[in-house]
This record gives C-alpha cells, sequence and structure tokens, in this order.
C-alpha cells in the first residue's frame, strides 16, 4: 500500500501558495540546508505514516468543506519518498486540484531519479533547489519563495500568472479540533510571531 510519512498536514492555508490550499509537510529530509525554517522534519524517523488513499480522502473533504483550490507538498523533501509523493500529486490531480510541489533538489534532479518523470508530471507548479539561508527573498520579492536562488518553474500554465507570486507574504495559526496549534507561513514572520506569543 503507498504512503508517505507525515509530519504535519492542514486542511485549508492561504499561505503556502495561491488560492486556498491543502498543505502537507513531508517528513525526512538528507539535504539538511543550513538555514531551513523546519529542521524538525530532517529525521526520517518522525512523523506518522498514512496511507495515500486516507490522504487522498483528505483532499476530498478540504475541497468540499473549504473549497480548497489545490494541493501544497514540502517538508521535509518529498522526492525522498518519491512513490507515495507522486501517488499524492496525481491524486490531487484526479480530484481536479492544482499541485505546487517544494523540492530542494533542482528540476534536472528531481528528473534523473527512476520515477521522477512521473512526479514532474503530476505538478503545475515546481518551487526548487537548495534553500540558501544568505539569499533570502527579500520583502516584495516573489511571495511563498524561501531564497532568490530556488527557481519558480510552472509545469503547467495553471499557476503561471506572475501576479500570484507578488504581494506580502503571510503567517497563520490554526488550532486543529484535537486542540494542537501550528504556526506556518512566512518563516520570518512566523518566528516574530511565535516570540510574541511566548
Amino acid at each position: 500500500m503507498l504512503g508517505l510519512r507525515v509530519a504535519h498536514s492542514v486542511a485549508c492555508s492561504e499561505v503556502e501558495g495561491p488560492f486556498r490550499r491543502h498543505v502537507l509537510w513531508v517528513q525526512g529530509c538528507t539535504l539538511a540546508c543550513p538555514g531551513c525554517c523546519n529542521p524538525e522534519l530532517f529525521p526520517a524517523a518522525g512523523g506518522r505514516w498514512r496511507a495515500v488513499s486516507e490522504l487522498r480522502a483528505e483532499l476530498g473533504e478540504a475541497r468540499a468543506l473549504h473549497g480548497v483550490e489545490g494541493l501544497t507538498v514540502l517538508g521535509g523533501e518529498p522526492s525522498e519518498q518519491l512513490a507515495g509523493a507522486t501517488a499524492l500529486c496525481e491524486a490531487a490531480r484526479e480530484l481536479g486540484l492544482g499541485v505546487i510541489l517544494f523540492s530542494g533538489r533542482t528540476r534536472g534532479e528531481l528528473a534523473a531519479l527512476a520515477g521522477g518523470a512521473a512526479l514532474l508530471a503530476a505538478v503545475d507548479t515546481l518551487i526548487d533547489g537548495r534553500f540558501e539561508a544568505s539569499q533570502r527573498e527579500p520583502a516584495g520579492g516573489r511571495r511563498f519563495i524561501g531564497s532568490r536562488n530556488q527557481g519558480l518553474l510552472h509545469l503547467s500554465p495553471r499557476y503561471a500568472d506572475p501576479a500570484l507570486w507578488r504581494g506580502s507574504a503571510g503567517v497563520e495559526l490554526q488550532v486543529a479540533p484535537d486542540g494542537r496549534v501550528s504556526l506556518h507561513g512566512a518563516p520570518v514572520l512566523a518566528g516574530r510571531l511565535a516570540r510574541a506569543l511566548g
């Protein structure tokens, strides 16, 4: 059964890509970019294994309840769980949702992986390349993207309008039904909010 080790997911967000999105953070990343905003996602052993069929059902529920337009997958490093990530992206596409994927690997590196072409075929927009803390995307730069060296590659026209990637960065604080609190979005803003809430 195909699945993914998932660190966290949010049913509906407006700070991890254009429009309302279901967002899923995978667990595990061997790239371990210095200054990454999610270092707790580096160990492969964390998170919880979840079947793609279960995740697909959640996507359908998020679309019905919250009107989400798409799925954003980030991490961690999605390409280190290639089969599961591909199946999830394909499931989103089957539901009529757009797919945005964040990967520390470049498009060329992804394409060179066995099965990498299938993943890329299921993605509308890819943000690719290692995060470089010394090259943080400046205020007023490309929204949702961590550093200037990272690519914004539209593999379909769905999110190709440049206006979708301009504007102020945002941060969200969400409380899940079980009482867990999550803080996500622009890392610098999220850090400030976390310190303010102390």
